[in-house]
């Protein structure tokens, strides 16, 4: 790119100003802002917090850390630690016990079991419920009392701050609630858990099975009146005719599922019903019915989602899912608006697609909230408008991959973000066109016609395109040769074989509306930099304008390849400016944003990296967490904990003076 004028912009990701020096190995309480010993049992505690106060919406100062508490032992009496205790409100007495555990225990334990948790609620005598947790598995428990004896026995949750006991079971579709933090994670990891040590079947088979399940999820949402997907009472928690009424509501949801035209073929391979047992879907359902997925954010649903896929899909063709960071920078950068034609040749589980939908449906919404009678909380008629704009919207979203089990992966994760519309295709992105088996397709996908394509294709000698009927498609694909004057031209030989990423490149750049397109693309650094690979470097700027080059660390895809990568976004030179420029015989100059970008938030082994002052120390600032809470996908903050770490990551720094930068041209 040495005909253009290069800004460099690699400057360190946001400054924050260390207001406390933070004890070696201790982090902030979130209730009380003192300084805890970080464990594995700590983080459990953390997040439990958090869901006490974002969640079930219970007033900081109704939750007690560490609070005393008498129990029995044979006939005395002696104190006991609870690490959570919800009060009553207004009043100095414990109303929900919570005991937090590290992910090693388990509730059958003889000690700190569920058990002990039992006895703490019999001897507490203004404790109504109790909740085990090992930040995997939740247990919960109610009491009730009678003249002559106490009763304590499991139930599906214990109340929200104003709700009373006939809120534990959801009856009602108010009782839904946004999951935050890592609560769905584990929640979909409870569920993966229990049927592979009750129900059994392949990886796959389980995996497909449980998806049933999520879409008659979805698909209970989109209703309304009394909630189907839940757990209704006691009975239908606990026993066995209650099990066998959950499934057959499931069932119902499920062959409502089947005849929704969008979901066409998409099940087709698998049986017709549910082919878990009654106890399974009984406890599945009662692990996910209290989450409205609709409106739960899609970074908690994607981590969730992606904790199920990975295992079963990912990486068998070069494919990996792209970091969540990484997507949302280029989908920053390339700021869709709503009716933009969006496209991602190999879209795999459907990373690029769902985080772009989601962008523009954040700007429909922030349109829609302006008008809103009460800002925060729209009325029926005002939601509904909203979404059908924003399913409208989900028409102009397109993805294609060539693996069908990707595809289907990528619907289920579109429709958990609120699209059912379609636009995705069992087809090779790297094929004609023309020659795809789905007419749909054909008709929607066309060379020349998308506003934004993103993409981060499989890449890796070892997966080379070597048909000739795909190859003979591309310029890139036919041998070049470089002139006297140091200009490449392209020759009539198809060569035999052909990495897929140079194939990619020139798909996603003929896929774009000549003038106005433009790409956001991850590619390996090879192409950028090997001698070899000159020639295509030729093609990108003789077709493109480069608007940005971001050169990404190799902690970027690590632990799973150690691939050193980079994201180019460019536009689609328009016919009228390449003829302009090959008359005039040279390239009019002009300016590229350039990052070179050190930190992306974690280690080579996947572990959080935080940004630390001069002196190595973690830099904390309790202050930035609300709004980092508050904030949207329109936003792309670095992510802060509830301690007030802030993760070392430099790509919303990116992002954001990439925007500046284009502001002050």
């Amino acid at each position: 790119m040495s005909d253009t004028k290069n800004t460099v912009l690699n400057e360190p990701a946001i400054d924050y100003v260390a207001n406390v020096e933070i004890p070696d190995g201790k982090i902030a309480d979130y209730i009380t802002g003192k300084y805890v010993k970080e464990t594995e049992q700590e983080a459990v505690r953390q997040n439990f917090e958090r869901t006490l106060v974002e969640e079930y919406q219970y007033p900081n100062t109704d939750i007690q850390v560490d609070f005393n508490i008498k129990v029995w032992d044979g006939d005395k009496q002696k104190n006991k630690k609870v690490p959570l205790v919800v009060m009553h409100h207004d009043k100095e007495e414990p109303y929900v016990l919570v005991v937090i555990t590290n992910p090693k225990s388990n509730p059958t334990d003889k000690n700190g079991g569920a058990t002990d948790l039992e006895q703490m609620l019999v001897d507490v005598v203004s404790a109504e419920y109790g909740c085990w947790t090992n930040g995997i598995e939740t247990i919960y428990f109610q009491k009730k009392k009678s003249k002559f004896e106490t009763d304590v026995f499991p139930v599906n949750d214990f109340p929200r701050y104003g709700e009373d006991a006939s809120f534990i079971y959801t009856t009602d579709r108010r009782r839904l609630r946004v999951a935050t933090g890592n609560n769905l994670l584990y929640a979909f990891k409870r569920c993966h858990d229990y049927i592979h040590a009750n129900q059994g079947g392949s990886k796959e088979q389980i995996f497909w099975e449980f998806l049933k399940i999520l879409f008659a999820k979805i698909e209970d949402e989109t209703h309304g009146g009394r909630p189907r997907f839940a757990i209704r009472s006691a009975e239908e928690r606990n026993d066995k005719q209650g099990h066998k009424e959950v499934k057959d509501r499931i069932e119902i949801l499920f062959k409502e599922v089947r005849k929704r035209n969008e979901f066409n073929g998409l099940f087709d391979a698998q049986t017709e019903g549910l082919l878990f047992n009654p106890e399974t879907i009984s406890y599945i359902v009662a692990q996910l019915e209290k989450y409205d997925f609709i409106h739960s954010s899609v970074d908690v649903k994607g981590v969730a989602y992606e904790t199920i896929v990975g295992p079963t899909l990912e990486g068998t063709k070069g494919e990996f899912f792209t970091p969540r960071n990484v997507v949302k920078m280029v989908v920053k950068m390339l700021d869709p608006k709503p009716n933009d034609r969006i496209y991602d040749p190999a879209c795999g589980t459907g990373g690029f697609i769902v985080m772009a939908f989601n962008y523009v449906s954040e700007k429909l919404r922030q349109q829609h909230k302006a008008n809103w009678k009460n800002p925060n909380k729209p009325t029926e008629e005002e939601e509904k408008a909203l979404f059908d704009e924003v399913h409208q919207a989900g028409y102009n979203i397109f993805g294609t991959d060539f693996n069908s089990n990707l595809v289907k992966a990528a619907q289920m994760n579109m429709i958990m973000n609120n699209d059912g519309r379609g636009g995705l295709y069992a087809e090779n992105g790297l094929e004609d066109p023309n020659a795809w088996k789905s007419k749909e397709a054909k008709q929607k996908i066309q060379l020349g016609s998308m506003d934004f394509v993103m993409a981060n294709p499989p890449f890796g000698a070892k997966i080379k395109i070597d048909r000739n009927e795909i190859l003979e498609h591309y310029e890139l694909a036919h041998g070049w040769s470089k002139t006297e004057d140091g200009k490449w031209v392209q020759e009539g030989n198809l060569k035999n074989a052909l990495e897929p990423e140079v194939l990619f490149v020139e798909r996603c750049i003929k896929l774009l509306k000549p003038g106005t397109g433009k790409c956001g693309i991850v590619l390996p650094d090879s192409i950028l930099s090997n001698p070899g690979y000159a020639y295509v470097r030729y093609w990108i700027l003789q077709n493109c304008q480069v608007l940005a080059s971001v050169d990404l660390p190799v902690e970027t895809f690590l632990p799973r390849t150690g691939t050193q990568t980079s994201v180019l976004i460019l536009r689609r030179k328009s016919d009228q400016e390449k003829l302009m420029e090959s008359m005039s015989g040279q390239m009019k100059p002009y300016e590229i944003f350039m990052a070179n970008v050190k930190k992306v938030g974690k280690d080579r082994r996947g572990g959080f990296v935080y940004k630390k002052d001069e002196k190595g120390r973690d830099i904390v600032n309790r202050d930035l967490y609300k709004p980092f809470a508050e904030s949207t996908i329109l936003d792309f903050l670095p992510v802060v904990e509830t301690t007030g770490r802030i993760v070392d990551d430099e790509l919303p720094k990116v992002a954001a003076m990439f925007h500046q930068y284009n502001k002050s041209k």
